[in-house]
């Protein structure tokens, strides 16, 4: 299985730094990765991850979209970055699993209700955020996973671990609910 992973926030707050654990962590499970980020200092950071590829940094989703290369899903880690979700899915057949932070409903734009009705799966990372969205009749699979923010260095790495195999799960169930044989994971 090889997963392409686009993050386009433009700052490293703590969401970059899960996300740069969870690279890691999923590395460490022996997972491929193509990553495709807007900052800098970010793909700086996930090039020392073993097995992960960091694409050119771009600021724009459909750029996201043309330099994905053909990967077994894609996991988009904000709204912007789901736009080059929903390309891949529907002009490549790349399924996509999406994170979503937001503690609301999303807006009715009929783009963003798009965006996340045509993923395989949501990823939220509170009770109070995956709420928001199993009300809104999506009719996606909804996964509470913490984001990994642990500052007890002694916990650090089980967590990492722990939620890094979470994303796995979550990865090898949409790939099944694609119909995409066992033997290509």
């Amino acid at each position: 299985m090889e997963v392409g992973h686009i993050s386009l926030e433009a700052s490293t707050n703590g969401a970059g730094e899960h996300f740069v654990k969870l690279v890691d962590g999923l590395s460490d499970l022996g997972v491929k990765q193509h990553v495709i980020v807007r900052n800098k200092s970010l793909a700086r950071r996930l090039e020392i991850c073993e097995g992960v590829t960091v694409g050119p940094t771009v600021n724009a989703a459909v750029t996201a979209y043309c330099l994905m290369p053909q990967v077994s899903l894609v996991h988009v880690h904000d709204e912007a970055s789901g736009h080059a979700g929903l390309l891949l899915t529907l002009t490549r057949s790349i399924p996509y699993v999406a994170t979503r932070h937001g503690e609301r409903p999303p807006d009715g734009n009929p783009i963003v209700r798009s965006v996340y009705s045509r993923a395989v799966s949501l990823i939220c990372p509170t009770k109070r955020a995956a709420a928001a969205v199993t009300g809104q009749g999506l009719g996606v699979p909804v996964d509470v996973i913490p984001a990994i923010c642990c500052m007890d260095v002694d916990k650090a790495d089980r967590i990492v671990k722990k939620v890094a195999a979470a994303h796995l799960r979550v990865y090898r169930r949409a790939l099944d609910s694609r119909g995409i044989p066992a033997l290509l994971l």
